[in-house]
């Protein structure tokens, strides 16, 4: 009988068979590293914490989002007005400073010292014509740093920034308003009238705005009016999971 023969008569061992299987297949108890860490720690029996976010920070945080979202919008249509409004602005400037208050002389007349395209203001009343001069050149130049500013839609998005426009736009209504307090009328009387009524008109305007915040503020207050506040809270807190479920 050959060797070989002998061989396939004599039967495997058990330990001869764990061996072999031992030898191909990875270890029960430790980690595979063929396989994800998932799958390993399911294996094992072990399970990773994942770090939990409490409930008060979460609506923080969407609340957050639907101001930022509602800032934006508002930015947004007031960066429309505010386009409107100094165009408008820098078209009335541009008009008044090529044919200012009473006109330009239409001939030369040496007696009179007259020369043909110079101002009639500036020569009948020349501090006037200064006052409107300058005025209404800070108006037109104004109108034009709103323009280019509100053409860059970068730069609303910061609220420093915005405060810079906002004092531009100030600075430009005032300079507007000036210029036609004194262009308007050549007494100065008429031009302290002018200014009085603008005053009035403004103080009106912030006045009003302030009882309006405030009564804004006093109706939040009220218990009939709570439930809508919560109700447009809970709506717009909504809107925002729905968006995020959407983008997932």
């Amino acid at each position: 009988m050959s060797h070989t023969q002998l061989q396939s008569q004599i039967p495997s061992s058990p330990n001869h068979q764990d061996l072999s299987e031992t030898s191909n297949s990875p270890p029960r108890n430790g980690p595979n590293p063929m396989l994800p860490e998932s799958l390993n720690n399911a294996q094992n029996g072990t399970t990773r914490e994942v770090p939990t976010i409490p409930q008060n920070q979460i609506e923080q945080q969407e609340t957050r989002q639907v101001v930022a979202e509602d800032d934006q919008e508002f930015f947004k249509e007031m960066r429309g007005w505010l386009m409107i409004v100094a165009i408008l602005a820098a078209g009335s400037t541009y008009q008044a400073g090529l044919n200012p208050p009473g006109s330009v002389w239409q001939e030369d007349d040496k007696d009179l010292h007259h020369v043909a395209g110079n101002p009639i203001l500036h020569d009948k009343f020349f501090k006037r014509y200064q006052a409107f001069f300058y005025c209404n050149a800070i108006s037109f130049l104004s109108s034009l740093v709103i323009i280019i500013f509100l053409m860059n839609k970068t730069f609303y998005r910061e609220r420093t920034r915005i405060k810079v426009l906002e004092i531009t736009m100030v600075l430009d209504l005032f300079s507007f308003m000036a210029a036609y307090a004194v262009g308007s009328c050549r007494r100065v009387t008429s031009s302290i009238y002018v200014f009085l009524l603008m005053g009035g008109v403004f103080v009106y305007v912030i006045s009003f705005a302030r009882h309006y915040s405030l009564l804004r503020g006093f109706a939040h207050q009220m218990p009939c009016v709570r439930p809508c506040i919560r109700a447009r809270e809970n709506q717009m807190q909504h809107h925002v999971r729905f968006r995020q479920q959407a983008e997932a």
